[in-house]
């Protein structure tokens, strides 16, 4: 059996196998919330099924390279008319394996880099969905609403009496500055209701009433203020990936001549093209193999630059969803912390359940919309980087 006819019934048999194998099946969609759990079990299965299709390539030339070997070691081999030809055989084999070794290589790696690429078109996808989410957030009109006793209709109501009672009785108006400072809001009332006059009933009643709206305002105003600079931080933070995420595309997909970014391959859905970019880029490799070796090795090189530029993209990522995620439990300590809230509940306003709310939710999202505990496993790296079994 020559060399040639050895390939051609490995691969036969690799082929044979590979069409009734259920990895080259089909897969059936699953639902949404398992789309990183299933898109992880469909990637191990293709680097099985690639890791199967190259043992089988191997398997009729490894065989017959060990019978060659072994009748070298025969004395029938010591006659140069017959032993030659077995050591020219036993040459082209090792020539024919190395050659499998190397096609199957750069094969492994174009599947590395497709489902890098993969990986790295849905963490932009989660990237901008929570960019619409931070956008979409009503947190600074909230915070600023409630953390101002000026909002509130009652405290409103009863400022607008103690100015005309000031104002007839001492001739000054409030300054401008009072209704944006809380602290001097609850200096004024106080005194306001201390020097004016009117029924004391009602006096008792609106002290009620401001007394919760300024106890809640000044207690939480520097606290109400920590989770809007916060969620500020966390929306730019998120605006940093996003750019980072799009330039990373940019520079990997640049290596095998695609030019088009992110947002534009993504919008027109060209994802095909970018594929075809990258099976012509490992066919002119492969074309190279035997011809000028250092082709392969700088498309090595360059694709495998690119995965592990995208692994450590997915770390940042995971970085960063932890850190949100730690900064929304103290936003809802922060806002599950007032004493008075049971005893104030009548008069606080509506936009504070609604922040209350808005956290409660993006946490949800950050423990898991955004959370990718499958993207973080070890295996998963293993995979892009190449590590078998």
């Amino acid at each position: 059996m020559n060399v040639r006819c050895a390939q051609i019934v490995s691969c036969f048999w690799g082929t044979l196998l590979l069409f009734f194998h259920p990895a080259g099946m089909a897969a059936v969609p699953g639902d949404s919330l398992q789309l990183f759990g299933n898109w992880l079990a469909n990637t191990e299965t293709d680097f099985q099924r690639l890791h199967l299709q190259h043992s089988y390539a191997l398997v009729g030339t490894k065989t017959r390279l060990v019978a060659v070997d072994s009748f070298l070691r025969t004395p029938r081999a010591c006659d140069p008319e017959i032993g030659y030809a077995w050591l020219l055989e036993k040459i082209q084999l090792e020539d024919s394996i190395r050659l499998l070794e190397a096609d199957a290589a750069l094969k492994q790696l174009r599947l590395r880099y497709r489902k890098g690429i993969e990986m790295l078109k849905m963490l932009y996808e989660k990237i901008l969905s929570l960019d619409h989410h931070f956008t979409s957030l009503r947190t600074s009109q909230q915070i600023a609403r409630i953390s101002n006793p000026h909002e509130y209709p009652d405290f409103k109501a009863l400022n607008g009496i103690l100015e005309e009672r000031m104002k007839k009785k001492f001739g000054f108006s409030l300054p401008a500055l009072l209704e944006s400072n809380p602290y001097l809001s609850a200096t004024f009332s106080i005194v306001g209701m201390a020097l004016g006059a009117g029924d004391s009933r009602q006096n008792q009643s609106n002290l009620e009433k401001i007394s919760c709206i300024l106890d809640f305002t000044v207690r939480m105003d520097q606290q109400l203020s920590i989770i809007q600079y916060e969620t500020e931080f966390l929306r730019d933070a998120n605006l940093s990936l996003k750019r980072e995420c799009e330039l990373l595309f940019s520079d990997c997909a640049r290596q095998i001549g695609y030019t088009t970014t992110l947002p534009q391959c993504r919008d027109q859905d060209d994802w095909e093209q970018l594929n075809n970019h990258l099976e012509q880029y490992i066919n002119t490799a492969e074309q190279a193999i035997e011809t000028n070796p250092a082709l392969p090795r700088k498309a090595h090189t360059n694709l495998q630059f690119s995965i592990d530029r995208i692994v450590h993209f997915l770390d940042q990522y995971c970085a960063f969803i932890a850190q949100g995620n730690v900064y929304y439990q103290k936003f809802a300590r922060i806002v599950g912390s007032y004493q008075h809230e049971a005893h104030c509940a009548a008069i606080l306003p509506d936009t504070f359940s609604s922040l209350k709310s808005d956290i409660e939710i993006t946490l949800e999202k950050f423990n898991n919309a955004y959370y990718l505990p499958e993207m973080q496993g070890s295996r998963l790296k293993d995979l892009l980087y190449g590590i078998e079994d």
